[in-house]
């Protein structure tokens, strides 16, 4: 019964996410399908390990660039890839690519010549997977180790799948957010069976997947070490669980990358840290165009699940240092917003962290909160739709002026949602254009 239901929450999943792309591609209603160049160079990394048995992606170079240039200047390698030596490698971490091989080995060997139509499918496809195991580990958290009930744990596998960004955009390509929540919620189960081998192992995983996420590592550390008495065992648990990824890590950047100035993240960790809290910290949490509780009004429950929890139990207590670690630390960088991407993506990393207050107050105020509870969770929901319908960069051309001035990002007038409707209104025959610079959309 248990694998069954366990699985049976994964392929209703991955058939939502896929498909949610898939039919409205078709119908074409939305005809972006690759949402951002940061999800090209993972797919192509995946085609070259099983294709080519290597990382380099020499072999798809040409076809990249032919599609996605770098947007200022033709002739210089594109931003999301590193050139080293006479090889070409992606300029983000692997384990996306690595996660999702198994897709790519069942779906290449059936293709002669790799095209664009093929691309897209493996984007959606791998999100979708990796995305759908993500919710089938949060049904398992809370349905089996945490034991909250079938009705509740269902409702928060809801709320973590479709009134999340994680429907409309972390599940349509191959980001790398999807893979971080991925090992943080198998982290957060192995730590509730107090097995910190695995715990740490894949909270290290987390962190080779992306960078912010050695902040939650480094939460679970510090929380162990005032909260358990030390022993040998368990310095040797948590010890060989990082030092696995660490190894991993020094093995392919030795081999690959050569050194690690050469990693795509390296370059930035100086040089990028362009934000200006408070703004952009309050910009995170409520901006009209990329809030995380405008996008997922839902996580309005997750700040009286903070407050009703904290002192009570120590996952929501760590949850509470998460979100306001990653999201402080965050709003200092220079694309806090998140870039061209529908809602708070910068904040994606750590959705399962919002979800876990909500199970507090749902196992403890379930009668007082249900109504309130399902009716933001609609609103949150066809918010998600909306981003499945109408993300297609039109509104970030029109308004998205970058980092240096964001007043854009504070209009409610032009705001995301606002052009949304006025798209509907145009297509309705109500209006001529959404705005002066779109002609006809």
């Amino acid at each position: 019964m248990l694998k069954a239901s366990v699985f049976k929450v994964f392929f209703i999943s991955f058939l939502i996410y896929f498909f949610s792309w898939f039919v409205l591609y078709k119908l074409g209603v939305n005809s972006l399908p690759i949402q951002s160049e940061d999800v090209v160079p993972s797919i192509f990394t995946s085609i070259a390990i099983v294709k080519d048995g290597t990382f380099y992606l020499d072999n798809y170079y040409s076809m990249m660039v032919g599609r996605y240039p770098q947007p200022d200047d033709s002739s210089l390698t594109p931003f999301y890839l590193r050139k080293v030596g006479d090889h070409y490698l992606t300029a983000f971490p692997l384990m996306s690519s690595l996660v999702v091989v198994p897709i790519f080995a069942l779906y290449i060997p059936f293709v002669g010549t790799l095209s664009w139509s093929d691309i897209f499918y493996l984007s959606h496809l791998s999100g979708s997977f990796v995305l759908a195991l993500s919710s089938m580990l949060i049904y398992y958290l809370f349905s089996k180790v945490i034991k909250t009930s079938e009705k509740n744990s269902l409702i928060l596998t809801a709320i973590y799948s479709l009134a999340t960004i994680n429907l409309p955009l972390i599940s349509q390509g191959l980001w790398q957010h999807g893979t971080v929540q991925f090992f943080l919620i198998l982290g957060i189960i192995f730590w509730l069976k107090e097995k910190y081998f695995y715990t740490f192992l894949f909270l290290s995983l987390a962190f080779l997947s992306r960078p912010t996420a050695g902040l939650v590592l480094a939460i679970f550390g510090i929380y162990l070490l005032y909260n358990k008495n030390l022993s040998w065992k368990l310095v040797k648990e948590v010890s060989f669980g990082i030092l696995i990824p660490l190894l991993f890590f020094l093995y392919y950047n030795y081999a690959y990358y050569t050194d690690f100035s050469n990693q795509g993240y390296a370059s930035q960790m100086s040089n990028s840290w362009l934000g200006n809290p408070p703004e952009s910290l309050i910009g995170m949490w409520v901006s009209p165009s990329k809030g995380i509780l405008i996008y997922s009004p839902i996580f309005i429950f997750t700040l009286v699940g903070l407050w009703q929890g904290f002192k009570k139990n120590r996952l929501v207590a760590i949850s509470f240092w998460v979100l306001l670690l990653h999201t402080l630390v965050l709003s200092k960088w220079k694309h806090w917003y998140g870039g061209y991407g529908f809602g708070y993506r910068m904040a994606s990393d750590i959705i399962p962290f919002f979800i876990i207050p909500i199970w507090y107050l749902i196992e403890h105020y379930y009668e007082k909160v249900k109504i309130k509870v399902f009716a933001v969770f609609t609103i949150s929901f066809i918010i998600q739709i909306s981003g499945l319908a109408f993300f297609d960069s039109i509104w970030h051309s029109a308004y998205d002026t970058g980092f240096r001035n964001t007043s854009w990002l504070w209009s409610i007038q032009n705001s995301e949602a606002a052009f949304n409707i006025r798209r509907l209104m145009v297509k309705a025959r109500l209006l001529d254009k959404a705005c002066e610079k779109c002609e006809g959309n």
